[in-house]
């Protein structure tokens, strides 16, 4: 985007989050499989944990400079349903999972 287009881009606006969706689905059907289901499984295990806040970051990383996300759940939600055609189920990963994320991935260890 350039620097008009992130002045005029509102994270909660529908229509800049459809557009930002889309782009970032255009980058997950570049992912291979494995890929793939690594970031699923990191959305539904966000999406599961009972504290978004706690890995909001393994989502928009802290340089991404955009306003505050209303409604966290429901973004994600969004998310997952955009890169997949389908609403995530809730699921129990149990205590023996990990979260690891950097600048450049996100890997969930089951």
């Amino acid at each position: 985007m350039s620097d008009d287009e992130l002045d005029d881009f509102y994270i909660n606006d529908l229509e800049c989050r459809a557009k930002l969706f889309d782009a970032m689905k255009t980058e997950f059907d570049r992912f291979g499989p494995e890929s793939q289901q690594r970031t699923l499984d990191a959305i539904g295990f966000i999406l599961s944990s009972g504290d978004i806040e706690k890995y909001w970051r393994a989502v928009v990383p802290h340089e991404v400079p955009l306003d505050e996300v209303e409604d966290k759940p429901g973004y994600l939600r969004s998310l997952y349903e955009k890169l997949t055609g389908r609403t995530p189920s809730p699921r129990d990963f149990g205590s023996d999972v990990e979260i690891v994320y950097g600048r450049h991935s996100i890997d969930v260890r089951l």
